[in-house]
């Protein structure tokens, strides 16, 4: 395991120790979820294509709602009181995260 300091010393960027803090924002969120759910609400069934497609529909689920607040905001619509474009994004990292760790066999 790796420590991420180690990631954060290999960064020459501002944009990429900005992604570095927004990317572990979204594993404190993960990491939270995990504690309340665990992960079997995500891979419920022993076939791992169909965890991996089940996490593909909820992360096209949360990139349509990324879509309809852009273009709620475009029209000058606003955005709801529940739902921010940040909390979309981050939901669909962890998506994107999930779906990795199930391909590379890491997902318990």
């Amino acid at each position: 395991m790796t420590d991420t300091n180690y990631y954060r010393n290999q960064l020459k960027t501002e944009m990429g120790n900005a992604a570095l803090n927004e990317s572990m924002s979204c594993i404190l969120l993960f990491d939270k979820k995990q504690q309340d759910y665990g992960s079997k609400n995500i891979a419920s069934t022993e076939d791992k294509d169909i965890n991996m497609l089940g996490v593909a529909i909820r992360l096209n689920d949360k990139i349509q709602r990324m879509m309809n607040l852009l273009t709620k905001r475009i029209k000058g619509k606003g955005e709801p009181n529940n739902e921010s474009i940040k909390d979309n994004a981050r939901d669909i990292h962890n998506y994107g995260t999930i779906l990795a760790l199930l391909e590379q066999d890491q997902w318990k």
